[in-house]
């Protein structure tokens, strides 16, 4: 009777374990689903911010060079980790209000869909919400930036 208590048991646990390992793996699939090794930088107006689990959103819209109106997405850390770096709901909802400039830097999404891993916001004043804060991107010097009109004559 011992015996099929204890197999039962380590099924039951490794079941479990199991179960868990794969949802870790499917939720933290970045890699999989973002360019990690591209940057591109937009330059655009907010749209949305959605401070909520498991990630917050920064949507924003940006200008190709069309002259089309393209809806962006980013995704950000979990509201947790922002509170931990200093940063409030009512901070960051007024900071990303709808209608505010924001030039975002991140890891775009390998189906080529207008979505990208944030790297950093930085808005017009030269608040920057910055990599180790809301996200994991990266900065690219001299890289193009998507959005921003040529002054040159």
């Amino acid at each position: 009777m011992k015996t099929t208590s204890v197999i039962h048991r380590c099924a039951v646990s490794a079941l479990l374990i199991a179960a868990v390992s794969v949802s870790l793996f499917a939720h933290h699939g970045t890699a999989v689903s973002y360019d990690i090794h591209k940057v591109v930088i937009l330059k655009g107006t907010v749209s949305q911010f959605v401070f909520a689990n498991p990630h917050s959103q920064l949507y924003f819209d940006v200008t190709d060079d069309q002259g089309k109106v393209v809806h962006w997405a980013a995704e950000m850390r979990n509201p947790q980790n922002l509170k931990s770096y200093g940063h409030s709901q009512r901070e960051l909802n007024g900071k990303f209000a709808p209608g505010t400039p924001v030039t975002v830097t991140g890891n775009p999404s390998k189906s080529g869909a207008p979505v990208l891993v944030f790297g950093k916001a930085v808005l017009a004043d030269g608040w920057c919400l910055c990599n180790h804060e809301g996200g994991v991107g990266s900065d690219a010097p001299g890289a193009k930036i998507q959005g921003e009109v040529d002054e040159k004559p």
